[in-house]
């Protein structure tokens, strides 16, 4: 049996490429790796340098025998590789080689011995947060309950009274607007104006009708029931629920809170730059106006519980202002009304999922 053995190591190298675009996480390093063989064992030897604090790692080991690579869990290895291996110089590893090639081989031995990084912990979530696999659409939870409906504060237009109280059931909605990247993945194109803005700002420049194709195809690859909220709903998470601010995240002038006519240097932002409401959502108020489901219709002072809004009318309603508006336009109870054939570069969108039963 004729074996040459050679020494070879590629210490660390996925590793670090991971850990330069994440947060920092500690790693052994693999030092000082020579192999040899003792009658029918092959070993390699190497040192394993660990980092202030670091007591241990996990030793992953490919050995490539003419040209083929076999990992650790195809050959008959034992020593100092797998989890816990603790660090310190002269560790070793043996491997039998007649009982894994009986019949020999002829060719170079190569041993690569790397020291793994451990995964980077996750960033902290909200709980209840869910996301969507396929487009990446994450949505926070928005609990049930009851509000006073409509402006409150007696800044609002006509069309935001009688103040009327309305009940809802729980739902996930929109962390961000739908951006120009998620409408691409569902839709595979990008109708936004601002594309320069980047895949992480909000799709803009599409009607009420376009939103409900893509819902539809969204549903369809899903198997989920999104869908754009009521007025309600998205008035009841945009003001934090039962205690109803006047501006999303704010009772007072948003600008921490929104792109709006005065700090948006006249167009759209990447989602989330922006503080969150009390529910975690952001951009609520600015960026773009949102569409939402229900058509334009006056407010009746009768209490309601889940109201989806008249059957049918001429315009659909927006919600939240944008980019191009001014205070008044971003309060939570401010309502607005297009044809939901009219696109603009001031108008997206974001997604509600029921809790149940149709939410699946």
């Amino acid at each position: 049996m004729k074996a040459q053995l050679m020494t070879y190591s590629r210490i660390f190298l996925i590793a670090a490429a991971a850990l330069s675009l994440a947060v920092p996480v500690r790693a052994a390093e693999v030092k000082n790796l020579r192999s040899g063989q003792q009658g029918n064992k092959a070993f390699a030897v190497y040192d394993l340098a660990g980092k202030p604090g670091e007591l241990d790692a996990e030793v992953k080991v490919v050995i490539e025998v003419g040209g083929e690579k076999y990992t650790a869990d195809r050959l008959t290895l034992r020593g100092d590789l797998g989890k816990g291996v603790k660090v310190g110089v002269g560790k070793r590893i043996e491997w039998e080689l007649l009982k894994d090639m009986p019949a020999g081989f002829d060719g170079e031995v190569t041993w690569d011995v790397d020291a793994v990084a451990p995964k980077a912990p996750a960033a902290p979530g909200i709980a209840g947060e869910i996301t969507d696999p396929w487009t990446g659409i994450a949505l926070l939870p928005v609990p049930g309950g009851c509000f006073a409906m409509g402006d409150g504060s007696g800044d609002g237009d006509g069309d935001e009274k009688p103040v009327h109280q309305v009940c809802l059931d729980p739902f996930h909605l929109g962390k961000f607007e739908v951006t120009q990247a998620q409408w691409h993945t569902v839709m595979g194109n990008n109708p936004s104006y601002f594309k320069q803005c980047g895949k992480n700002c909000p799709v803009e420049s599409v009607s009420w009708n376009d939103v409900q194709s893509f819902l539809e195809k969204l549903n369809k690859r899903t198997g989920k029931g999104y869908r754009l909220p009521t007025e309600a709903e998205w008035e009841y998470a945009a003001g934090g629920g039962e205690r109803h601010s006047t501006y999303p995240g704010t009772g007072n002038r948003p600008s921490e809170f929104a792109w709006e006519m005065t700090n948006s240097g006249g167009k759209v932002h990447p989602a989330g730059l922006k503080k969150p409401n009390a529910y975690g959502i952001h951009d609520l108020s600015g960026n773009v106006a949102e569409w939402v489901q229900d058509f334009k219709d006056d407010y009746q002072a009768a209490a309601q519980t889940a109201p989806k809004g008249p059957e049918s009318g001429r315009n659909r309603v927006l919600r939240g202002g944008s980019w191009l508006s001014p205070a008044g336009e971003l309060r939570t109870s401010a309502r607005s009304e297009l044809n939901p054939s009219v696109k603009s570069s001031t108008i997206g969108f974001r997604v509600l999922l029921p809790d149940a039963p149709d939410g699946k």
